[in-house]
């Protein structure tokens, strides 16, 4: 019993010391999983600073990437490539990664920063994610046509598809328009900024509320028809080709674009290049996409169309937009000369051949171009040629080309100087004028002619105007037929021979693996061919862009010289 007794006094105090070390060790822990909380590895993020990755990779996807300098800005004839050929012969690589990036990163952080802006009862930066989500989704179905819209980013819920349906176009554009006009709503009768991480406006909302209205102008106008005929004067033996007038695929489009142009107060849209949407950069690690991807590179240069347009009009962006020829820099006088698209060649002869200009693919810091004054001034020139406005049209005519001179440095009444090489640049010792009312007089600028010469002069000025904008100048050619020139020959090295530009990009592989269904689908509802990648029309109309109403030039022979 004295021996049970011992052993039980002697348990307790060991069960006293046990209760006592674990009172010990919890006041120790309290607060442990704060302590153990990685500062570097955060389980959440500021809305604003989820805004800030999605504004920097939405620009510098669609303006400083493989779809800008490989693909569309050679497609649009204002680049070329100097070797790697390839995609400049329309020849189709697997599109995956350009199809699925925007969707992986940049919508997957703007519909973060909705759900956490709406939360948080902050409808500036709402605002201005669902600007850039309008801008992002135009991107995509601007290039594939019907796309994932209502059913995609549903990955976030727990009873979300993951394989959407797709969407048509038209369903798409009525959409977006609702979305600016929600995001106009949101931003009215505010000046409160909301945050300098809105590395596009500084938090801005009077800036963001203007560049949804001009963004919302852009889409009304894309759909808003071609209301012109026009003769092609095709390049060697084909016969010349008239094309018909295209019809407004959105019948309201120009009633829509009145409105926001009749009150100012309501819809106010850029008044000057200081309302411009441009991502600007303060260097390194923090580069201009294009710089970034071509600064080592010499596989990229000025088309010979572009050149020979900007010569042609004795135009002063032809110093900013491209350099002189080594040849010339080293036996003057100085000339460019562009390189013909799409050449069966291997490559071009370097020194004979201009590159990119020293501001648009050498120079770290330079703004990368999201929308501006100029195309709106294009926008509104167009849209009151339709309606019988030809005072208001030729004036905004005339404000879009002075508006892209000076974005583009050339102050009426200064000179320019041609720039080559890289950092530190070599500069010409004398400069190029620039007077605003010599060009305007030039007898391939000047407004006059008929309305289908008009809208000539306001297409080819707007494509000259948006050079590095790819994507936009690739959707604007096919929607009106302009620049002429090419619709008017066929590439020397044409991937696909007798078809001519490509009306649309092939869907991407890896929809055919993930989501095959609806995939299929969007192909069946939009006639896409089976063959050629579905890339072309052979009638060269059944299976283009809902907007793309009109059917332009497929020509037959090649015009190299």
């Amino acid at each position: 019993m004295h021996q049970i007794m011992k052993y039980l006094k002697k348990s307790t105090k060991i069960i006293s010391g046990l209760f006592l070390m674990v009172g010990l060790l919890s006041s120790c822990t309290k607060g442990f999983e704060e302590m153990n909380k990685d500062p570097n590895s955060p389980v959440d993020v500021p809305a604003i600073d989820i805004f800030t990755n999605a504004v920097q990779t939405s620009v510098s996807r669609e303006l400083g990437g493989w779809i800008q300098h490989t693909y569309l800005g050679v497609w649009s004839q204002q680049w070329c490539k100097l070797q790697y050929i390839d995609e400049d012969r329309y020849q189709p690589r697997d599109m995956s990664g350009e199809f699925q990036s925007p969707f992986s990163n940049c919508l997957k952080n703007l519909t973060i920063v909705i759900t956490k802006a709406t939360a948080e009862n902050n409808d500036r930066l709402l605002a201005a994610a669902k600007i850039m989500r309008v801008w992002d989704f135009m991107y995509i179905t601007d290039i594939w046509g019907d796309i994932p819209y209502s059913e995609a980013m549903q990955g976030f819920s727990v009873d979300g598809t993951l394989t959407p349906k797709y969407d048509t176009q038209a369903s798409i554009y009525a959409d977006l328009l609702v979305q600016l006009e929600e995001a106009n709503t949101l931003l009215t009768g505010t000046t409160l900024n909301f945050g300098s991480g809105d590395i596009l406006y500084g938090g801005d909302p009077v800036l963001w509320r203007k560049f949804a209205n001009s963004l919302k102008l852009r889409i009304l106008n894309r759909a808003a028809g071609t209301p012109w005929s026009f003769t092609y004067d095709m390049a060697g033996t084909q016969p010349d080709v008239t094309t018909s007038a295209g019809a407004a695929a959105l019948a309201t489009a120009d009633t829509e674009i009145a409105k926001i142009l009749a009150d100012p107060a309501k819809y106010p849209v850029f008044e000057s290049n200081s309302d411009n949407a441009a991502q600007v950069y303060p260097g390194l690690p923090y580069r201009n996409g294009i710089f970034n991807a071509l600064y080592t590179r010499l596989d990229q240069g000025i088309s010979e169309t572009m050149v020979d347009w900007l010569k042609a009009r004795t135009d002063p962006r032809l110093h900013v937009y491209g350099q002189p020829t080594p040849n010339s820099v080293e036996t003057p006088p100085l000339d460019y000369v562009g390189f013909q698209n799409g050449r069966g060649i291997t490559s071009a002869n370097f020194p004979s051949i201009s590159l990119l200009g020293t501001k648009i693919a050498y120079t770290e810091i330079a703004p990368a171009y999201v929308l501006c004054y100029d195309e709106v001034q294009f926008i509104k020139a167009e849209h009151y040629l339709r309606v019988g406005n030809n005072g208001a049209a030729r004036a905004a005519y005339e404000a879009g080309i002075s508006g892209s001179m000076e974005r583009w440095g050339l102050a009426d009444g200064t000179s320019v100087l041609a720039t080559w090489g890289k950092t530190p640049f070599g500069t010409s010792s004398t400069g190029y004028p620039v007077n605003y009312a010599t060009y305007l007089a030039d007898p391939l600028v000047a407004w006059g002619g008929t309305d289908a010469h008009k809208f000539q002069l306001i297409c080819e000025q707007r494509w000259a105007g948006m050079f590095g904008q790819g994507v936009q100048a690739y959707s604007e050619i096919r929607r009106t037929g302009f620049p002429e020139r090419i619709f008017e020959y066929q590439l020397e090295g044409a991937y696909y021979p007798g078809l001519g530009l490509p009306v649309r990009v092939q869907y991407a592989l890896s929809e055919d693996t993930y989501n095959t269904d609806n995939v299929a689908a969007a192909r069946a509802t939009q006639h896409i061919e089976s063959i050629n990648e579905g890339m072309f029309s052979t009638n060269g109309i059944t299976s283009q862009l809902w907007w793309n109403t009109r059917k332009n030039p497929i020509p037959t022979q090649t015009d190299v010289h």
